[in-house]
């Protein structure tokens, strides 16, 4: 379903002489890891380690690779032109080769002009065809900029929506190629707009107020039980592409002001029985704003997103909740 063009990274890798090198893959690739090894090693000439940790972004690369090759290479994300590693990463796209024709067509009815046109990282060669074939149909169409953490247009991460936000007066819907509900969720929190998904895999167009509904109700009910809190851990992201240590300062001056106990932590992957054992009555992550969404169910004390924070401290209304972001001036 995927298309892994290696030849860009195996010359890049040939002319950083790198004998070394790291091979990161998600989930959804990753039964091709050894082919994909396999190449480089064939055609770079460069011994592979292949990554097994999951790998949920271009902000995902471990520290403790840094010392242990020459270069990584990660598959399926675009770069993030805002940061910068001690050693080169070579990003390699996965572009989905699954046709959107026909699906598009079912969700011209849903979406209320001018469009916005937005996708994630896999989906971004097909913007131009969807643009066309929605422009053929009579649909007006605009597509936004993002800021620094965004390398293409009409990009959106799950932790920036401002390809979205940039163009959000000019718009009166979106249209997101994407496979999943949490980037429209984003968009949609982000721009108060109505956002219709055109995934790929799913035979019709959808909306995402139900599961918006229900996210958001689980949301409510999380902040609820943190109002209790007394003593909080402020998480640090240990990844470069995550670590937001001023934004933890501020969270933790923010609850001591509110006469509450907080202490900063630092993590590199998030696990339960961690915070378990350190004790807190509640805990805010700075790091990867999908975590405390996400897996929510593997935690038994709240863990918060920095809005939802400022919502259990009384310094932001539920009527303007939204999905943490992070933006470029932050990590």
């Amino acid at each position: 379903m995927f298309d892994v063009d290696l030849s860009s990274a195996i010359a890049e890798i040939k002319r950083l002489k790198a004998r070394i090198v790291a091979l990161q893959v998600p989930e959804g690739l990753k039964k091709r890891a050894y082919q994909f090894a396999e190449d480089i090693e064939n055609k770079a000439g460069a011994e592979t380690i292949v990554v097994a940790e999951p790998c949920f972004g271009a902000c995902d690369i471990p520290n403790s690779l840094f010392d242990l090759v020459d270069a990584i290479v990660n598959i399926g994300h675009s770069p993030i032109p805002s940061l910068r590693f001690p050693i080169p990463v070579i990003f390699v796209p996965a572009r989905s080769k699954v046709p959107v024709s026909d699906t598009l067509k079912k969700a011209v009815g849903m979406l209320n002009e001018p469009v916005g046109v937005l996708a994630i990282s896999q989906h971004l060669e097909q913007l131009d065809d969807v643009i066309d074939g929605l422009e053929s149909m009579g649909v007006k169409t605009k597509i936004g900029e993002g800021d620094n953490r965004i390398s293409h247009i009409g990009e959106v991460l799950g932790c920036n929506y401002t390809a979205a936000m940039s163009i959000s007066k000019d718009v009166n819907s979106y249209l997101l190629i994407a496979s999943g509900t949490f980037h429209a969720m984003g968009v949609h929190l982000a721009t108060g707009k109505k956002v219709v998904v055109l995934d790929p895999n799913l035979e019709e167009p959808r909306e995402i107020d139900q599961v918006l509904d229900k996210v958001l109700r689980q949301r409510h009910a999380v902040i609820e039980r943190a109002e209790r809190a007394r003593t909080f851990g402020i998480i640090i992201g240990e990844k470069v592409g995550q670590r937001r240590l001023r934004r933890a300062r501020e969270l933790r001056k923010l609850l001591r002001w509110k006469k509450k106990d907080a202490m900063l932590i630092m993590m590199d992957k998030f696990d339960p029985d961690k915070l378990r054992s350190l004790g807190f009555d509640a805990y805010v992550s700075t790091a990867c704003p999908r975590i405390a969404v996400d897996d929510m169910a593997m935690y038994d004390k709240p863990l918060l997103t920095p809005q939802e924070l400022e919502i259990v401290l009384g310094v932001r209304k539920w009527e303007n909740y939204s999905f943490d972001q992070m933006t470029e001036d932050e990590v």
